[in-house]
């Protein structure tokens, strides 16, 4: 059975002092191996097959001065919302993961930094999709109720794609 392992929203106090950053967290459990997963939702680019929120990804690359490629990936959001921009930070193969931050778009928020992982659970996996941010232009609550329904449809789908 499909179902949402666990699904929490914290509210986190930085060290830095009185600004806070905003945490939402969710997961899926799926009867489906982490290899078959992470073959799934593993490219960064990927998101467009899964999300339903996702009209289609175009995936571009910079360098930085130090010479470093960084993968950067358009989502243009279905219903004419616009197009969401996110370049990705951090990749572990091994470990199954990919980190990414926003760069512009139309989400309530701001300093936005998200993982998405895979781990084995079993025979099956938990898909986990975790970000910090703060809100920007609604309220704290509003803010994370709308990246947590970001994050369901988007669990809904790799549970979707993954039992075809």
């Amino acid at each position: 059975m499909k179902r949402i392992a666990f699904a929490t929203i914290a509210v986190a106090t930085l060290a830095a002092g009185p600004a806070h950053a905003l945490e939402v967290i969710r997961s899926r459990d799926l009867p489906t191996p982490a290899e078959a997963v992470w073959a799934l939702v593993g490219d960064f680019c990927a998101i467009q097959f899964w999300h339903p929120q996702v009209e289609r990804c175009i995936l571009s690359a910079d360098d930085d001065d130090d010479g470093i490629r960084a993968q950067i990936r358009g989502l243009v959001v279905k219903g004419g919302l616009g197009t969401i921009v996110e370049v990705e930070t951090a990749r572990d193969e091994t470990g199954r993961s990919y980190s990414y931050g926003l760069i512009q778009g139309p989400l309530p928020v701001r300093a936005y930094n998200a993982t998405l992982a895979v781990r084995p659970n079993g025979t099956g996996s938990t898909v986990i999709w975790s970000a910090t941010f703060d809100a920007e232009g609604m309220s704290d609550a509003e803010a994370v109720a709308d990246i947590a329904g970001v994050f369901e449809a988007g669990l809904a789908g790799i549970a979707r794609e993954a039992s075809r």
